[in-house]
């Protein structure tokens, strides 16, 4: 009988508030959900509709990740004590990468591969690309900024929404893992990639 072998698993060091969201079936989301807005807002009775429009928010996060197979979903409430940051990460395998036997399963040979590939895979994100570190290797960072037109209380503004990709070499493999932040602060787009980028410096792979 042939035993699997249990996969390594990307593990983060977070700075400030995260809140993770159960994606194991909906009653899972729902409950989390719940939790986080109770958390973030407390329990008054006048902050209903605040806490009901925050779960919205959230479900809405956590039904994209559920499509797209992620492994693990945060969200960011603060940075610090009395510091509100509005920050999501998602973690998933990326199923589109398929590596020819012939490259290894290096770091570097596996990141260049890809590299190679992004400007097929992703035109408007390659341009972007570049290499930052992690604990146990290089990761590829791609990143752009999502405008949206908003109406809150009759007045209409635009929404720049910050989404930086990880691409990261799962260790003696072929595959990649992608991480991905979002942040609706795109406003203060480089300062955001660099505590993206101090994140993902000290998160590493370790086994399951």
């Amino acid at each position: 009988m042939t035993t699997a072998v249990a996969q390594p698993r990307l593990v983060f060091r977070m700075i400030g508030t995260w809140w993770r969201i159960d994606l194991s079936s909906p009653e899972a989301v729902a409950d989390s959900t719940k939790k986080i807005a109770t958390g973030v807002l407390g329990r008054a009775d006048e902050r209903a509709t605040e806490r009901a429009r925050l779960r919205e928010e959230f479900t809405r996060a956590a039904t994209a990740a559920v499509e797209a197979d992620a492994q693990l979903l945060m969200i960011q409430t603060e940075l610090g004590p009395g510091q509100p940051m509005s920050a999501t990460l998602t973690v998933f395998e990326d199923e589109g990468m398929r590596m020819s036997p012939a490259i290894g399963t290096g770091a570097d040979a596996v990141l260049t591969v890809f590299e190679k590939s992004l400007p097929l895979m992703d035109p408007d994100g390659a341009g972007t690309a570049v290499r930052r570190r992690c604990m146990d290797s290089d990761v590829v960072r791609v990143h752009r900024i999502e405008e949206t037109v908003e109406i809150e209380d009759g007045e209409r503004f635009t929404q720049r929404r910050l989404i930086a990709q990880y691409w990261y070499p799962v260790p003696g493999s072929k595959r990649l893992l992608t991480a991905v932040f979002t942040t609706p602060l795109g406003d203060i787009a480089h300062t955001l990639l660099s505590y993206f980028d101090a994140i993902v410096a000290a998160s590493a792979f370790q086994d399951a």
